[in-house]
């Protein structure tokens, strides 16, 4: 099995769009990955590439200074593989500054599981984005990442 995390590309943007049914579906989701692709913003996308099929991605921008995972997606053909784990191990290894911040809605189980997981912790909440479901803000901090990585290396 080859697993390739990598910057995104023009070129993967169809695999990317083809990924994601919302994208296939919704113009403003389309335009929003299109954009982030080529760099709007300073977004950063990273894709990972499993035995040659992208099977999932992740955005990257800035929240108030810091770095802010704005969107995570895995094809689901992938799920349950560790593609998001990844993708957010490759983020934390490489981002700049102390702190990074990640939301999910609060249903979505699956995500807020991965974050615990993975060390980080609730740092609010916005209602009304969408309603009935309101918006959880995450923060791991640098010195967390840097203690866990320290703790796995001398197991």
């Amino acid at each position: 099995m080859s697993v390739e995390i990598r910057p995104a590309t023009p070129a993967d943007l169809a695999a990317i769009l083809a990924l994601d049914p919302v994208a296939r579906r919704e113009e403003r989701r389309h335009d929003y990955v299109s954009r982030a692709v080529a760099g709007d913003r300073g977004m950063d996308v990273r894709v990972l590439v499993l035995d040659g099929d992208l099977a999932g991605y992740a955005i990257m921008a800035e929240f108030f200074g810091h770095p802010f995972l704005e969107r995570i997606y895995t094809g689901e053909r992938f799920l349950r593989r560790g593609v998001a784990g990844a993708l957010m191990a490759n983020i934390e290894a490489n981002f700049e500054g102390d702190r990074m911040f990640v939301s999910c809605n609060e249903s979505n189980e699956v995500m807020r599981t991965l974050l615990v997981a993975r060390g980080y912790r609730v740092s609010g909440m916005v209602e009304n984005l969408d309603p009935g479901d309101p918006e959880l803000f995450f923060v791991i901090f640098r010195d967390a990442l840097d203690a866990a990585i320290e703790a796995a290396t001398l197991d």
